[in-house]
C-alpha cells in the first residue's frame, strides 16, 4: 500500500519528498514492496505491476526483508584462524563462528581463536578454558599430583595404600602418586617359613647320608688283604693250597720214621 507521508515544496527546485511505508523501498519514485528475507528483487515494482523477487541461492542469504538486488555472501569460518562454523548459513541467516574445540575467541565478535593453554605436570586445571576464556593452572597442593600436559585435568589426589590394604612404599610428589605394594599376610609369612624350614632339614639329611657312605667306603678293609693278613699270622703262604700242606706234613713224618730207625 503506498503512502504519501508528505509532499513539501521546495521553493528551489520543486522537489517532491515521498515517504513510504515499512514494508516498502523507494525506486525511481514508486514505493514498492519488499521481498522477503532469503529472497533479493528480480524487477523492480512499476505503476502497473508489483515487485518480483526471486530466492538466494547456496553460499548467500538475506536476513530481514529487502529491496536488494544481490543477496548477501556467506561469512567462511576459517579453520587456520582457530573458528568452526556453529551455526552453518542458511538463505535467511548468516553464518555464526564459533571457536574450534580446545580454542577460545579473543575478541567478542571470533574473529580468530586461540588455543588453550596446557598445564605442565605439577600444575592441575583450576579452571578449564570456554569458549571465550583461557585454560587458568594452579600449582598441585601437597597431596596431590599430575604427571602430564592437560587443559583439562585436575591435580589428582595420592593414593592412600591403607584403604586398599597395601604397605607405602614411596610417597608421592607434585608429579607422581604415591606407590603401594601388596602386603604379605601372617599366614603366608608361616606358610614360607615351615616350607623353608622343610627344605633346609631335607638337604641337611641328604648331606648327612652321602657323607655317611663317604665315610664307610673309605673306611672299610679290602677282603684280600684281611685273607692275606690272617695266613700270614698262620705262617702260611697266602698262596698254597690244602693239598700242598697235607703233602708238606707227610713228608715230614717220612723223615721222622726214617731218622728214629737209623
Amino acid at each position: 500500500m503506498k503512502q504519501t507521508c508528505l509532499i513539501l515544496l521546495l521553493v528551489l527546485n520543486l522537489q517532491i519528498i515521498v515517504c513510504c511505508g515499512p514494508a516498502e523501498y523507494l525506486n525511481d519514485g514508486e514505493c514498492c514492496s519488499m521481498c522477503s528475507p532469503g529472497t533479493r528483487v528480480f524487477k523492480h515494482c512499476t505503476r502497473e505491476f508489483g515487485t518480483t523477487c526471486k530466492p538466494c541461492t547456496d553460499g548467500e542469504y538475506i536476513e530481514h526483508p529487502n529491496g536488494l538486488e544481490k543477496c548477501l555472501k556467506c561469512k567462511v569460518c576459517d579453520q587456520e584462524l582457530g573458528l568452526q562454523a556453529k551455526h552453518v548459513c542458511t538463505y535467511t541467516r548468516n553464518t555464526i563462528c564459533g571457536p574450534r574445540e580446545g580454542y577460545y575467541c579473543i575478541d567478542s565478535t571470533c574473529q580468530m581463536g586461540r588455543k588453550h593453554k596446557t598445564c605442565p605436570p605439577g600444575e592441575g586445571v583450576k579452571d578449564k578454558g570456554t569458549q571465550f576464556k583461557d585454560t587458568v593452572c594452579e600449582v598441585c597442593p601437597q597431596g596431590t599430583y599430575s604427571n602430564n600436559d592437560s587443559s583439562t585435568q585436575t591435580c589428582e589426589k595420592w593414593t592412600v595404600c591403607k584403604e586398599i590394604n597395601k604397605k607405602q612404599v614411596t610417597l608421592g610428589t607434585a608429579t607422581t602418586d604415591t606407590v603401594c605394594e601388596e602386603e604379605t599376610s601372617h599366614t603366608g609369612k608361616i606358610i614360607a617359613a615351615v616350607i623353608v624350614s622343610v627344605l633346609v632339614l631335607v638337604l641337611l639329611i641328604i648331606a648327612g647320608v652321602v657323607l655317611f657312605k663317604c665315610y664307610t667306603k673309605k673306611w672299610k678293609p679290602s677282603p684280600s688283604v684281611d685273607n692275606r693278613h690272617g695266613e700270614a699270622e698262620m705262617g702260611q703262604p697266602s698262596g698254597q693250597t690244602l693239598l700242598e700242606r697235607s703233602e708238606e706234613t707227610e713228608d715230614s713224618n717220612k723223615d721222622q720214621t726214617t731218622a728214629s730207625s737209623g
